[in-house]
């Protein structure tokens, strides 16, 4: 090492780390704006492409990248920070829909290179520490510790970031971090070189900084709602804000009055009053109503799901999960509940009914008999011990009609086993719970549903679910009641007068007849019945079996409550293309499959080719480079699995899958640094023995901790979502922390043998 250079260059390291992982965890926050959520699973293998292409390249190139290491070192640093912005503006402008990649082979092209271009920023972040890491051989270890440090860091600086600025904005500031992690690396260039670099860095910073606005402008799939809505004449966009976990619209249209009420008999002597289109991530569409007077909340009684409070009438206390922009508070308080406690996780949404449109929604007039709860619905149920008699879930937010089947990854806890059980212990004898969804042709969701209820009965201790549950369709919601006690022949009488007032149809009902089903809104079946009848049937597997679609129950282990796709049955939908066929197919998951074959081909391509092309100038042949390549693949794969589980089981703890993301990769990093540090420690005092020791009991540590991870973390989920947010993400990181902290160590000793046994497969 010269003695100019005594020290790696950590600030820059640390900086552009942290820009790096924070632009990674910004991509999924803006690819759930603009496209859906299931793009985020991209953004992972587009980062670990890039990292990897970078190592190929590395190898490729190595003596000369050395000779000119400063160069190179501020080159990607700031090409990172320009890159990050223009490539992400790059992917805006190509016309690629998600929803046509099944038929429109061009659709694949344009993934192709959208993956292609955002691979470029974490190429050349790469390039930069693992050249650091080549350069800087005997402190491998410090180096690899503190980019972890730094990119643990930056997961977490990203929300505060989203929690403040618009995601646009926090792009240029992202771009900003690349350039000034170049500017930390500037020392590292020849004296004569210095001025001139700092000055065009300092140039490139005022212009990102000042560039205009238009050119950051988020621009949403035509498919979205908000997109759409805005296509009609008089429409106007009267407010936009954004949190760490959303962005939410506001939009009135004055000239085409917006009319929605999910779920509305066609009976309904009154119609919907003025409303606001509410878009959460430009899709999910609910509103708020005006409410002039008592009259216009009549046509909230014609809906399926007010279906409870006909049967309990006069409820003391009510609860609503998911209480968005408050139409089950209408409903409630139109049926003189005494006190309803309103579970929303985004608060966003609450401060719209509360303080935004107060006086539009009429806040004043109910504020007094309702409290708000900013908590996911599992957090809430496992942390109180109040009882309900009745307990309804909002309709979920409405996609465009031809976004259908774009949440097919999207993990959810809100309809798990484990869930509808516990919402059932927080009733009273006699309570009621009650869930809508909207309804799809062929019926698949419903039906879902059904499944896991009547498994969350059993598991419940019910004997005969059949005898707890009611269920009723309307032209495109269906509302499943299900009750702390058998329903009885008056609570019968009851849905069946609702029903038969509103034209409903009964789907299920303790003792209905063939004959009573599917007499207003006419399928060419009455499939809800059979569905009914047969999940609650010995026959039930059976069922499940030869549907076409997936309708297994769902738990807290297999939380993809809307995936709903069986490859078994794409031929045959493939083939009615023409008639409507791709619309029965929920996108997300082939657009899954469709980005996995081109990260692999891309992969290949810009990885193992180039290791191709090394010369081997008599060191340890094939087998050797076997071992070592497949020593490294065997590392990432490992730290990549683990974290994704991470991740999906602090979804359910944080409740929000950005956080469950940030807090996972920034425990992750982080400890998994400090053990870095300490494998660097150890690796200046003690022999290349006590080194191959060490790695051996930190690979059976991991295996240990992640052993009993599996077993434990069922029995102490519970007790974790009772604690407070800050409370939770403490939990969070430090579950996170033994096994992250072990799982720093192997790949620093691994460099480090690779660079006393074979130095030219280095980094």
């Amino acid at each position: 090492m010269s003695p100019s250079q005594p020290t790696p260059p950590l600030p820059a390291i640390f900086v552009l780390s942290a820009a790096a992982l924070a632009y990674e965890v910004l991509l999924v926050r803006l690819f759930s704006i603009i496209h859906w959520h299931h793009f985020a699973f991209m953004v992972i293998s587009i980062a670990l492409l890039g990292y990897g292409a970078s190592g190929s390249m590395i190898t490729v190139f190595q003596r000369g990248l050395l000779q000119r290491y400063g160069s190179v070192l501020v080159f990607n640093a700031a090409m990172f920070g320009l890159s990050a912005i223009v490539c992400f503006i790059a992917v805006q402008q190509l016309p690629f829909n998600a929803l046509e990649i099944l038929w429109d082979t061009s659709q694949w092209q344009r993934l192709f290179l959208s993956y292609l271009l955002l691979t470029l920023p974490f190429f050349f972040v790469a390039t930069a520490i693992a050249l650091t890491m080549a350069r800087y051989s005997d402190r491998i270890a410090m180096v690899y510790g503190v980019d972890l440090i730094g990119a643990g860091t930056g997961a977490i600086a990203i929300l505060v970031l989203l929690q403040f600025y618009p995601p646009d904005a926090v792009l240029r500031i992202v771009g900003v971090l690349g350039i000034v992690a170049g500017m930390l690396a500037v020392k590292h260039l020849a004296c004569l070189g210095r001025m001139l670099v700092s000055t065009f860095l300092a140039l490139l910073t005022v212009i990102i900084i000042f560039a205009p606005v238009d050119w950051f402008a988020l621009h949403l799939s035509e498919y979205k709602g908000l997109e759409q809505v805005l296509l009609i004449n008089g429409t106007e966009h009267l407010q936009s804000d954004s949190n760490s976990i959303s962005q939410i619209d506001v939009v009135e249209s004055r000239d085409i009055p917006l009319r929605n009420a999910p779920g509305m008999s066609l009976l309904s002597p009154a119609g919907t009053p003025d409303q606001l289109a509410v878009f959460r991530d430009g899709d999910e569409m609910t509103t708020i109503d005006q409410r002039n007077n008592a009259e216009s909340l009549i046509y909230q009684d014609y809906m399926s799901s007010v279906l409870p409070y006909h049967i309990h009438h006069a409820p003391q206390k009510v609860l609503v999960l998911g209480s968005t922009t408050g139409n089950e508070l209408l409903q409630a308080t139109l049926h003189n509940a005494a006190h309803i406690d309103a579970v929303e996780s985004d608060i966003e949404l609450t401060r719209l009914i509360t303080e935004d449109y107060a006086e539009y929604f009429g806040w004043d007039l109910i504020s007094d008999h309702i409290s708000f709860h900013n908590i996911s619905p599992r957090g809430y149920a496992s942390s109180t011990e109040e009882k309900y008699d009745i307990i309804v879930t909002g309709v979920p937010g409405g996609s465009s009609g031809g976004a259908a089947g774009v949440h097919a990854l999207a993990t959810s806890y809100k309809f798990t086993i484990q869930a509808l059980e516990k919402y059932l212990s927080l009733l009273e004898p006699d309570g009621l719970l009650s869930i809508t969804f909207w309804t799809s042709n062929p019926p698949r969701g419903n039906l879902r549903l059904f499944a896991t209820a009547v498994k969350a009965l059993q598991r419940y201790g019910v004997d005969h679910p059949g005898d707890n549950m009611a269920w009723i369709r309307s032209w495109n919601t269906a509302t499943l009641i299900i009750k702390n006690g058998a329903l009885s022949e008056d609570d019968n009488k009851r849905i069946r007068d609702f029903s038969t007032e509103r034209a409903f149809d009964v789907a299920w009902l303790p003792d209905i007849k063939e004959d009573e089903v599917n007499r207003y809104q006419l399928l060419q079946q009455p499939i809800y019945y059979m569905a009914a009848s047969s999940l609650l049937s010995p026959e039930s597997k059976e069922f499940i079996d030869s549907y076409k679609y997936h309708i297994k129950s769902v738990s807290d282990n297999n939380p993809y409550f809307n995936n709903s796709f069986k490859w078994s049955s794409l031929p045959e939908l493939l083939g009615i293309s023409g008639r409507g066929g791709i619309a029965m197919i929920d996108v997300g998951y082939p657009t899954l499959l469709f980005t996995l074959v081109q990260a692999i081909i891309a992969a290949v391509v810009l990885i193992l080719l180039p290791l191709a092309f090394i010369r081997r100038n008599g060191k340890p042949g094939l087998s050797g480079r076997r071992n070592i390549v497949i020593y490294f693949i065997s590392i990432g794969l490992a730290f990549l699995f683990i974290e994704l589980a991470f991740i999906q089981k602090f979804t359910l703890i944080l409740s929000q899958p950005l956080y469950a993301v940030a807090v996972t990769l920034c425990a992750f990093l982080i400890f998994s640094g400090l053990g870095s540090l300490y494998a660097q420690k150890k690796m200046t005092t003690s022999s290349p023995e006590y080194m191959q020791t060490l790695l051996t009991r930190s690979v059976m540590l991991i295996c240990t901790i992640t052993l009993i991870y599996i077993f434990a973390f069922p029995y102490i989920t519970d007790f974790i979502m009772a604690m407070s947010e800050a409370a939770r993400i403490t939990a969070a990181i430090l579950l996170a922390a033994p096994l992250s902290f072990a799982m720093g160590m192997p790949f620093p000793l691994g460099l480090t043998a690779t660079r006393r046994n074979d130095p030219q497969l280095m980094p």
